[in-house]
């Protein structure tokens, strides 16, 4: 079982889960395959390893059976649990510790094991957000759940055990530290100046335009200033919105063309390069707050942390994202 453990030294808490450490991992060289492996859980036909699903969508057939496109299952080997207790316990004055309670679902994007998101059709990708918000929403009915991440790992060294393409979603009970202090800049900024900091950083970027990849009528993709790797991207809408469970429906194709057309030149542009995104959204009870606005962060894995960053907490980027934004305004999205 999950427990979570508050570290006293940092204010934040630490997730304890065995049993990921059971997780199955791809035994496939390279990045490239004939055939996807046989005991793939997320390939169709392979529904009975996987799980029961959750929500999906598919062409009139039964449950649990292939005919789907996109499929949401449990994580079989899950960091947090709905079922578990989440109460707080004490075990001293400095010791804390309280059940695994939260959720951990997989989004299978896509039946075809080698169909990476940057391949997908913007028709496809547009389904794929539209199913990402809808368990997002679904989840925050459960008022235990106080944060859900949704994110995306492609590629060994950021931490994907299976190549099927798919998505990830945990819902905690606490908001980790990294994003509360995220949160709380924004609000210090927009209680100084009554603007949403991302706002006015968007603008700013598409002023100078000495940063920015790709964009159409309702979103951006821009490197930031002070980005943490080489090739950090982030796509932010041209409309505040705090919370990417309340994007209307019609703004999903646009944002599908443009995540299509960023993934697609960091796949052509630096060979299918590993990287985790992520959606960052504003927390439970500010979703209609201004101070916030809603983005996706891609960070591709292109160099390894050392010792001074894991000292000092400080970043060091041997990338300057005015380089790698003109590189990439170059590449074709292929």
């Amino acid at each position: 079982m999950s427990l979570l453990r508050h570290d006293i030294t940092t204010n934040d808490w630490v997730i304890f889960a065995p049993e990921r450490a059971r997780r199955p991992h791809d035994r496939e060289s390279g990045r490239a395959s004939s055939s996807p492996p046989s005991g793939c859980p997320f390939c169709p036909g392979n529904e009975r390893l996987a799980g029961p699903e959750i929500y999906t969508l598919r062409g009139g057939t039964a449950a649990n059976s292939p005919g789907w496109s996109i499929r949401v299952i449990p994580n079989k080997f899950p960091a947090l649990r709905i079922e578990d207790d989440f109460r707080r316990v004490e075990e001293g004055p400095l010791f804390r510790f309280m059940g695994g309670c939260g959720a951990h679902e997989v989004i299978i994007e896509t039946p075809q094991h080698d169909r990476i998101l940057a391949q997908q059709t913007p028709l496809e990708i547009e389904f794929v957000l539209r199913t990402l918000q809808l368990r997002f929403n679904d989840l925050l009915r459960d008022l235990r759940f106080q944060t859900i991440v949704i994110f995306k790992n492609h590629g060994e060294s950021a931490g994907t055990s299976l190549r099927h393409p798919h998505w990830q979603l945990i819902a905690t009970p606490v908001v980790p530290r990294t994003l509360r202090i995220k949160h709380a800049v924004a609000e210090d900024y927009f209680d100084a100046t009554g603007q949403c900091l991302y706002c006015v950083l968007l603008h700013e970027e598409l002023a100078a335009r000495k940063r920015l990849v790709a964009e159409n009528d309702h979103f951006a993709a821009v490197m930031p200033y002070a980005s943490r790797v080489p090739f950090e991207t982030w796509i932010l809408p041209k409309a505040h919105q705090s919370s990417f469970g309340l994007v209307e429906p019609a703004r999903f194709r646009p944002l599908a063309e443009l995540l299509q057309a960023v993934l697609g030149k960091l796949w052509t542009g630096l060979d299918d390069p590993d990287f985790n995104l992520t959606i960052n959204t504003a927390p439970r009870g500010d979703e209609g707050k201004e101070y916030f606005l809603w983005h996706i962060e891609i960070v591709p894995r292109l160099s390894r942390p050392a010792g001074f960053e894991m000292g000092s907490g400080m970043a060091i980027n041997t990338v300057l994202p005015e380089d790698a934004a003109l590189f990439l305004q170059s590449v074709e999205s292929g």
